[in-house]
């Protein structure tokens, strides 16, 4: 249960091997994709002797909302409020070690709260997760459409009142806080949550918790340099770029290639030990 009373959906996956010293992956999905569409990934850990703890963003399947485009809830709701909640379950707590991993937004959500301290993971591992920032894009084509792409979700959200993202193919049906917390970002190469007064940009600089940040070979979103950009920022975080096999794009590499991406994970992760 989170702080404002909003029951959070999560996912517990068993390890099927025995390592020496097993870590609870605690994950974070993409903006707008469900839990389940990380299956192969998980199956792929718990092989691997990891415990998984899968988080579900509030209005999706497990962590559903009533009227979401009355939802007020942005990205300070889930850092400060459902994620605290997440470490306090049995499984988290008492856990040897614990990895917090996030996909894309997630992984924004994953350094924010480690940056905030409203958690205290022992590492933190982002996959596909980079500044949205336009000035981030290879080419004055793709930084105008990033720009324009920008501006029609402020339009339309503030004329709504919510992103139907669903019928147009982003981030799916979001409450307004939930993409004006994004846009900012996304104009502004920096992080200002809405109602959040904390200087987040600040404390990601101080950030000293070990992590590393994975860029996608194919990632058709995030691209080398927004990985780079933001990771800078994150107090300058490891990264590694990916090669995985077979044709993957921002979403796709979790069905099609997860053991290239969790392979690394795991190689960084016996470094630290």
């Amino acid at each position: 249960m989170a702080g404002d009373g909003h029951r959070i959906g999560y996912e517990i996956c068993k390890p099927v091997a025995d390592p020496e010293r097993p870590a609870t992956m605690v994950f974070l999905p993409a903006l707008g994709v469900p839990l389940s569409y990380y299956t192969h990934l998980f199956d792929v850990w718990t092989g691997d002797g990891h415990q998984v703890v899968g988080v579900e963003h509030r209005g999706q399947p497990l962590s559903p909302i009533t009227g979401i485009r009355r939802g007020r809830f942005g990205y300070s709701d889930m850092i400060r409020r459902d994620l605290p909640a997440i470490f306090d379950l049995p499984e988290v707590r008492r856990a040897p070690r614990v990895v917090l991993v996030g996909h894309s937004m997630g992984g924004a959500l994953a350094l924010l709260s480690a940056a905030a301290g409203t958690v205290s993971p022992d590492a933190i591992v982002t996959v596909a997760t980079g500044t949205s920032w336009c000035s981030a894009e290879f080419g004055t084509r793709r930084r105008v459409q990033r720009y324009l792409g920008i501006r029609v979700v402020r339009a339309v959200t503030g004329v709504l009142g919510y992103w139907p993202g669903h019928r147009l193919g982003f981030a799916g049906r979001q409450p307004s806080t939930v993409m004006r917390d994004w846009a900012y970002e996304a104009s502004h190469g920096r992080f200002r949550l809405h109602r959040d007064p904390f200087d987040y940009e600040t404390a990601l600089s101080r950030l000293s918790t070990p992590r590393l940040m994975l860029g996608i070979d194919g990632d058709d979103l995030i691209n080398p340099r927004a990985v780079a950009l933001l990771a800078k920022r994150a107090a300058d975080a490891a990264r590694l770029q990916v090669r995985v096999s077979g044709d993957v794009n921002h979403f796709s590499w979790a069905r099609r290639a997860p053991a290239d991406v969790a392979r690394p994970i795991g190689q960084w992760l016996a470094q630290l030990t």
